[in-house]
């Protein structure tokens, strides 16, 4: 799931909508609990040799448990365990980003997205995701899956998108000027008279709430697996992460 969604109460729901989205399409799935560990992406980015530690506990963890594909929400995680970790011990199974594996649930007729969901939406590329992961059809190719959604897109977008400010440990130093950034990126996506914010990165999510709050912004920050989960029939209700910074 990623610490972030695991652990962080704010976006919690993220790995909730997750595991019901994967239940209503009967995936035979398991998740780490209590024993999930930081990828290690900030030691990673800071130079600190202590990742090298954290990514090889667990890749003999991930080996150990025997499973054949691995699924984050994180783009931070996805980018760390799919591109980074090879080239600290070799992977014996597949990651994927849960927007990623989503869309082969729907293409196998696994997963039926058919109740409309009448929005406007505008995507938030994540940093990890797209510029380090090249990640960035897959996302609006997922929207336009769903039932009565309008994408309507940023000026800056795809590779040209902004940053939401809180990556590299600018969030947690250096708070106002994340602030900043993040009313940069709001103003951005309220020019499009989209009503609903979404993004593919539960860290993305707590930086672009802090500029909707600051700006006391009408959008509604969405995590893509909500609104999958708002068409699908017969399912639970998603749950939705908490509007603070």
């Amino acid at each position: 799931m990623g610490c972030t969604g695991s652990y962080d109460v704010n976006v919690e729901p993220v790995a909730i909508n997750t595991t019901n989205i994967l239940q209503a399409a009967g995936v035979d799935f398991g998740i780490l609990g209590i024993k999930e560990k930081c990828c290690g992406s900030v030691l990673l980015r800071m130079g600190d040799r202590e990742y090298d530690r954290i990514a090889q506990e667990n890749i003999r963890q991930f080996h150990e448990l025997g499973f054949k594909t691995m699924i984050t929400s994180c783009a931070g995680c996805y980018k760390t365990i799919k591109e980074d970790y090879p080239k600290v011990g070799k992977l014996n199974f597949d990651v994927k980003h849960t927007l990623e594996y989503i869309i082969e649930l729907i293409e196998s007729g696994k997963l039926k997205l058919t109740k409309p969901v009448n929005l406007k939406v505008t995507y938030h590329d994540p940093c990890h995701l797209g510029r380090h992961s090249g990640v960035y059809e897959a996302p609006r190719k997922l929207l336009k899956m769903i039932p009565g959604l309008e994408l309507i897109e940023m000026e800056r977008h795809s590779e040209n998108a902004r940053c939401c400010g809180a990556g590299g440990g600018l969030k947690s130093g250096y708070p106002d000027i994340q602030n900043k950034i993040s009313q940069t990126r709001i103003r951005e996506a309220e020019a499009t008279g989209a009503t609903e914010l979404v993004s593919a990165c539960p860290f993305c999510y707590q930086g672009l709430q802090v500029g909707i709050q600051a700006l006391d912004s009408k959008l509604t920050m969405r995590d893509i697996t909500e609104l999958v989960l708002m068409a699908i029939e017969d399912k639970a209700e998603p749950a939705a992460a908490a509007q603070t910074a």
